[in-house]
C-alpha cells in the first residue's frame, strides 16, 4: 500500500480554507481509492491567532490517520501586518526571511521534525500552499518525491528567496487555476511536471436557486463571492469594479464568508452571513 504524507497548517472537519479543504477533500478521495494517507499538521485551528486548540497527538478522521504538533508561537494579526509592512518596505539584502516565515507561521518545529523522521514510512508527501513555515521549511528536510499544491497569488511573500528555493524541489506542481500555472511559470520557471487539475464542489441534493432568492429577497441578477471577506483577498479591486459595473448594468453583488474586514455600503452590495455545513 502507497503511504502519502500530506503536510498542511491546519485540518479538521471544522476548519474553513481552501487550500485546507482542498488538502482534507482529496485525502479522504484517496483513502477511498485504497492509498494510506496520513496528515502532518498543527494544534491550531484559526490561521490569524495559529492558537493550539486540537490535542497534539495522533487521531483519525474518516480514515486519515491525523498527526498534530503544537504551535510554539501565537500570532497576533495586527503586529504580524506590522513586522510584515517593515519587512517589504526594507531592501531585500537587508531583510531576514528565516524570522519572517517563524513570524508568518505557523512557527512548528516538532512537525518539521516528525517529517524528516517519517522517511522510511512515507512514500511521497503532499505539501499544501507555498506560503506557510511547514511547507518552506518542511520541504526542505524530506528526502522522497515531494508534490506541491502551491495555491499561489501574485503577492509580495512569493517573490522571496526562500520561495525560489520552495518551487525548485518539488517533483511535481499541481495547480487549480490556469492563472496560477501561468504565474508560476513566470516567476521560477520549474523543472517540475506543472499539472492543471479541479477538485470540484459536491452540491448538496436539496439546492435550489429559487429557494435561495426567496430567503434573501434577491430579485435582480447577481455576483456570487464565497470564501473569507478580508482585505488578502483583493476585495478592495472587487468592490472598485463592482461600483463601475453598476455603471452599465443593474446587477446585484453577494457575499458569503467569514467577515474580517469593513464592507463599503454600496447600493446592491448584500453580505449574507457566514454558514458553515458540517461534515
Amino acid at each position: 500500500m502507497t503511504t502519502i504524507g500530506f503536510v498542511v497548517q491546519r485540518y479538521g472537519k471544522d476548519v474553513i480554507g481552501g487550500s485546507e479543504s482542498l488538502a482534507r477533500d482529496l485525502a479522504e478521495r484517496l483513502v477511498k481509492e485504497g492509498f494510506r494517507i496520513i496528515v502532518f499538521t498543527t494544534c491550531a485551528r484559526d490561521y490569524q491567532t495559529w492558537r493550539n486548540e486540537y490535542p497534539a497527538g495522533e487521531s483519525l478522521l474518516h480514515g486519515v490517520t491525523i498527526r498534530r504538533f503544537p504551535v510554539r508561537r501565537e500570532r497576533d494579526i495586527d503586529e504580524f501586518n506590522l513586522i510584515s509592512e517593515r519587512f517589504f518596505a526594507a531592501a531585500a539584502a537587508d531583510r531576514d526571511e528565516q524570522e519572517w516565515l517563524e513570524a508568518q507561521g505557523p512557527f512548528c518545529p516538532a512537525l518539521v521534525d516528525a517529517l524528516a523522521a517519517a522517511q522510511e514510512t512515507i512514500d511521497l508527501f503532499f505539501f499544501f500552499t507555498y506560503l506557510y513555515y511547514p511547507t518552506v521549511i518542511g520541504s526542505g528536510v524530506v528526502r522522497k518525491p515531494v508534490v506541491l499544491f502551491p495555491t499561489a497569488h501574485d503577492e509580495a511573500p512569493i517573490h522571496l528567496e526562500a520561495m525560489k528555493r520552495l518551487f525548485a524541489r518539488p517533483r511535481a506542481l499541481f495547480f487549480l487555476t490556469q492563472a496560477e500555472m501561468e504565474l508560476t511559470r513566470r516567476l521560477f520557471s520549474p523543472s517540475a511536471s506543472m499539472r492543471l487539475v479541479r477538485s470540484g464542489v459536491p452540491i448538496p441534493d436539496d439546492v435550489s436557486e429559487k429557494s435561495f432568492r426567496s430567503r434573501y429577497l434577491l430579485v435582480a441578477p447577481y455576483l456570487l463571492y464565497a470564501g473569507r471577506i478580508e482585505k488578502g483577498k483583493g476585495l478592495e479591486a472587487v468592490f472598485e469594479y463592482y461600483r463601475a459595473l453598476k455603471n452599465d448594468a443593474y446587477v446585484e453583488l453577494i457575499l458569503i464568508g467569514k467577515k474580517l474586514m469593513d464592507i463599503p455600503d454600496i447600493q446592491g452590495l448584500k453580505y449574507l452571513g457566514y454558514c458553515q455545513r458540517g461534515g
